[in-house]
């Protein structure tokens, strides 16, 4: 994209950020580029105001002050999570990367509403229904329920829960519920 692209509000992914420790400080700057909104809890917010990095919205139940004068703060009532995930979807945002260290039961409630992408421990998981195809090189590692696996062309299984491509080219995975299904590769 050229140096003139214009962002309009809502329209990047935002970032939700619920563990520093589990993404290397390499990726989480691809994921600031383009500069998303940002949510941190009191466990994260230090480390971007550490590096100087603007914070937008703080869950918190703290009456901190903060460096950063201009940051939104809002009571944490059902979770962290759970809670800018309930912002986001209220202000229209259609997607968002969440760092955390696990993937949480409740972003299922969430995923008709809005676009998730999980990044936990060196892995991204994104959360699909149906059916999941994608160009994959071989050797490519997949990380998917067996259990909800009715049909897979492209990998085998190689451990529970994970898959390993068999060549370049197509994987296609097929599934048997109508529910959304998490689907990780390694990042």
């Amino acid at each position: 994209m050229s140096s003139h692209h214009i962002v309009k509000e809502n329209q990047e992914p935002a970032l939700i950020v619920e563990s520093v420790t589990d993404l290397d400080t390499e990726y989480i700057g691809q994921l600031l580029e383009w500069s998303p909104t940002v949510f941190t809890n009191d466990y994260t917010i230090d480390f971007f105001l550490a590096d100087d990095i603007k914070v937008d919205v703080v869950f918190t139940n703290q009456s901190n002050l903060y460096t950063q004068e201009q940051i939104k703060r809002i009571p944490v009532q059902q979770g962290f999570i759970t809670d800018a995930l309930q912002y986001l979807v209220e202000n229209h945002y259609k997607a968002v990367n969440i760092i955390c260290n696990e993937i949480p039961d409740i972003v299922f409630a969430f995923c008709k509403q809005i676009n998730i992408v999980l990044f936990i421990a060196g892995k991204r998981y994104v959360f699909v229904e149906c059916e999941y195809k994608k160009w994959k090189q071989k050797g490519d590692k997949i990380f998917v329920r067996e259990d909800r696996l009715k049909s897979l062309f492209g990998i085998q299984k190689i451990a529970r829960n994970i898959f390993i491509t068999e060549q370049d080219g197509f994987i296609h995975l097929a599934f048997n519920t109508a529910e959304f299904v998490w689907i990780g590769e390694e990042i």
